[in-house]
């Protein structure tokens, strides 16, 4: 499943036309925003823009693809493009030492980049951000004249990590101070999941365009045709893909190990079985399951969970043509079959999803978020039941 080169970007044809287009007429803004979900290409669409920027023969439609800076851009290898992005804290570094330790292991990031551009979307086991430091050393970046090309390009992909709770708003303020007075024939491409989790002064000083999910039958093409998946496979990924291709990854088996999405599936219906039962006891089994196991992983089964949970809405509706988790469709029926449960409580109960997400970012035991997710789903869902 390795690609050492980027892939042709899939979908959003005619924005990636009108970008090409700017980009060869010099009429691109120096700060884009690209921002949508996880996985659906916002840092790949960043690289295409910014190897457009950089090649010596662009042209209307966008870059020539045989220049000396399209093959450098083409593996991420051009002195000009910087491309920036969260990574872990490094351990036992003191501040003298940190952003040389930052680089370091933004480097060795890269380096694994590079060996395979297709990745699926998963949560990291260490919390990561971009930190104050990462920033600074942008900005002395960002000064400096370019080596090769009359333009440099700075991507700054996942941007939300600046004003995570662990890397602090002083780097979204220090960014913000670059990007209203930015040096001529730099441009910088800033990417993030939600809009809103960007300061509102980052979001002025940039032109944001927004990337939406692709359709299922692209995702599926996608796979078949590069990946050489079965379409069984690839039907099944592509429909729990939410139209991300970064996310459909996540769902494939490689090597005969399922994927981080795969697993994080399963777990949520074992939870979604938890709350549709008469007692907790299955609920506080779940929870003793994630002794030991960090909140922020557990952004994928709640999702997944989400996902479960309208599916269990449409079997009510009988409207199973829309079920993705059609491997399910038994159980659900098994459930539907004992609870009397009225749609309106499952949507209803999508308020403590998303409650559980917010303590995620908070410094909270995950067993306890989980119980208390579940319990609230259980009362919820056995409002209108027998």
């Amino acid at each position: 499943m390795k690609s050492t080169t980027m892939h042709p970007f899939i979908g959003h044809d005619k924005l990636q036309t009108s970008l090409g287009r700017a980009c060869h007429l010099g009429n691109l803004p120096t700060g884009v925003l690209l921002h949508g979900p996880p996985g659906v290409g916002k840092q790949h669409l960043a690289l295409w823009i910014a190897q457009v920027l950089l090649c010596s023969h662009k042209t209307p439609t966008g870059p020539c693809m045989v220049c000396k800076s399209c093959c450098l851009s083409l593996k991420v290898e051009h002195p000009d493009l910087h491309w920036f992005f969260p990574v872990s804290r490094p351990k036992n570094t003191g501040p003298n030492h940190l952003s040389t330790a930052l680089e370091t292991a933004r480097q060795d990031s890269l380096i694994s980049k590079r060996e395979d551009f297709l990745r699926p979307t998963s949560a990291h086991t260490e919390l990561q951000g971009i930190y104050l430091a990462t920033i600074k050393y942008l900005r002395k970046q960002v000064y400096k004249r370019p080596s090769m090309s009359p333009s440099q390009v700075f991507i700054l992909g996942d941007a939300q990590a600046m004003v995570s709770r662990d890397s602090s708003s002083e780097a979204a303020n220090a960014l913000l101070k670059v990007l209203e007075e930015p040096p001529s024939d730099t441009f910088f491409l800033i990417t993030c999941d939600i809009l809103k989790r960007l300061p509102a002064t980052i979001i002025s000083r940039t032109i944001p365009i927004h990337l939406p999910g692709l359709p299922t039958s692209k995702v599926k093409h996608f796979l078949m045709q590069n990946l050489e998946i079965e379409e069984k496979q690839a039907d099944k990924a592509a429909r729990l893909s939410r139209g991300s291709i970064g996310r459909s990854l996540g769902f494939l088996t490689e090597n005969e190990t399922e994927g981080t999405l795969e697993l994080a599936r399963q777990r949520s219906f074992k939870f979604l079985n938890a709350c549709l039962q008469t007692n907790r006891t299955l609920i506080y089994e779940e929870a003793i399951k994630l002794s030991g196991t960090p909140s922020r992983i557990l952004g994928p089964t709640i999702d997944s969970l989400g996902d479960a949970l309208r599916d269990l809405a449409l079997f009510i509706l009988e409207d199973q043509d829309k079920i993705i988790n059609t491997d399910t469709i038994k159980f659900l029926e098994g459930k539907c079959s004992k609870w009397n449960i009225h749609p309106r409580s499952i949507t209803e109960s999508f308020g403590y999803l998303d409650e559980a997400k917010e303590q995620m970012d908070s410094n909270i035991n995950t067993q306890l978020i989980i119980t208390n997710l579940l319990i609230n789903v259980q009362e919820k869902l056995s409002e209108r039941s027998k």
